[in-house]
């Protein structure tokens, strides 16, 4: 019955063509896929965990990690860019010249890519076989999977600003490790389990997803019939590549820890990191669902001048964030360890380093939307002065306690980041907007209320 009233309720929030009902229906579609996502990429690392153990496991982890980390290289901010002008365009800004975009940015990032591989290759090469480790197609797969990767963020950025959150969720998010799982599991009937195998299957999964992306975009972008003037592309390359440091910085924030620890402590320590940070992800699902379909109506918003009502949608993601974050993380205090123990007991060591990732989403969550705030209303040269910021001391913290105590140095490292960034941000968000988003807006206006 209850249920029954719920649903009857999600319908009627999400009916009509206002702000909140776009809103609700994104969240509903994009909370679906951004569950199942989460779902199924923890499926797969409790299967490889199980089979592998935490040393193969932290193999796998570490390209996974390093493959995420370089993407946005070849991206370089071309997603966002295309998530912000694609929702112009459907506000009604002549001067957004999206439909070329399709056109125009894939081939931009695969120009990238070939800069930064040209780079990336030999270098890891090189210190691959500095440390004696595989350096010859296990590095040609890792730069494949970036690249590939790239182009996905692309196709996802595109597919939000055009509205169609769910399918862009879907080519990035549900069918590659959707793929990688059923490839794995097919592989497994004729080889044995293997670091090497969920690599394989890995980038695999990437190579099959990446070509219908991109064709979804091609054909959602064909009906809008405007061409960009000269000027415009100067505009798309500058917003570009500050739109590349904002990304390459949120990227880094998640993956330098798993990096670090790979370069200077062992695959076990990896292998324990990455298991801790994919159970924690689900204390940053809310704001992670909302921010989906939030970013273009928040662009939209700022174009039309509605500031009351970008604050008050934004405040309430906010709230809505904490309160989810909160209880997730209550519940991993209570059976976290448990759960760890059932995929290995080895793994039970990635406890304590679950709970201080949790409680750095947490800290993520009680911010607000801020990035989200400044990249969608032309002030992305501020979120990036906050982000370099985490980043700094993400990397710093982490090269200084990995080798000390190893994963938890590295969990720690990350909170530290994340604290350090969401409150610059945060700052940044007032001044230029005149507002405050975090969860001190909350008691601000309580005790304004008071008075």
């Amino acid at each position: 019955m209850q249920a029954g009233v719920l649903t009857a309720r999600l319908r009627t929030l999400a009916a009509g063509n206002g702000v909140m009902a776009r809103l609700m229906r994104g969240i509903i579609g994009s909370g679906g896929v951004w569950v199942l996502r989460l779902a199924m990429t923890l499926g797969m690392s409790f299967l490889l965990g199980h089979l592998l153990g935490p040393t193969e496991y932290g193999r796998y982890a570490y390209l996974v990690a390093s493959v995420t980390l370089f993407a946005p290289l070849c991206s370089l901010g071309y997603d966002m860019l295309a998530a912000r002008e694609y929702a112009a365009a459907r506000a009604g800004d002549d001067q957004a010249g999206e439909a070329a975009l399709a056109r125009t940015l894939p081939a931009a990032v695969w120009k990238n890519a070939a800069l930064v591989m040209l780079v990336f290759i030999p270098a890891t090469a090189a210190y691959n076989a500095w440390r004696g480790q595989p350096w010859g197609t296990i590095v040609l797969l890792e730069a494949l999977g970036i690249v590939l990767t790239a182009q996905l963020r692309l196709a996802q950025g595109s597919l939000r600003g055009l509205g169609r959150v769910s399918q862009g969720q879907l080519y990035q998010l549900i069918l590659p490790p959707l793929l990688n799982l059923v490839l794995f599991v097919a592989g497994l009937i004729v080889l044995r389990p293997s670091a090497d195998l969920a690599i394989i299957t890995f980038v695999a999964g990437l190579a099959l997803a990446c070509p219908l992306a991109l064709r979804a975009v091609t054909r959602a972008a064909s009906r809008l019939d405007v061409t960009p003037s000269a000027e415009a592309r100067k505009v798309w390359a500058r917003s570009a590549m500050v739109l590349g440091v904002t990304q390459i910085m949120f990227v880094a924030n998640e993956q330098v820890p798993v990096v670090v620890t790979g370069l200077l402590s062992s695959s076990t320590e990896v292998g324990l990191l990455d298991m801790a940070r994919r159970f924690a992800l689900f204390a940053s699902i809310a704001l992670n669902v909302i921010a989906l379909p939030l970013g273009p109506i928040l662009a939209e918003m700022y174009r039309k001048g509605d500031m009351e009502a970008f604050r008050r949608v934004s405040l309430q993601t906010t709230y809505a964030g904490v309160g989810i974050s909160v209880t997730i993380t209550l519940a991993y205090l209570v059976c976290g360890r448990w759960a760890l123990h059932l995929i290995d007991p080895q793994f039970g060591a990635a406890y304590w380093a679950m709970l201080v990732m949790c409680l750095g989403y947490v800290i993520n969550t009680m911010t607000g939307p801020v990035p989200l705030a400044l990249t969608m209303t032309g002030f992305e040269r501020d979120a990036v002065k906050g982000i370099v910021g985490g980043i700094v001391i993400n990397i710093a913290a982490c090269a200084l306690l990995v080798p000390l105590i190893g994963h938890m140095g590295a969990a720690i490292g990350s909170v530290l980041g994340q604290f350090v960034w969401n409150s610059i941000l945060a700052v940044l968000v007032r001044r230029r907007l005149g507002m405050a988003l975090d969860i001190l807006a909350l008691f601000e206006r309580r005790g304004k209320v008071a008075a």
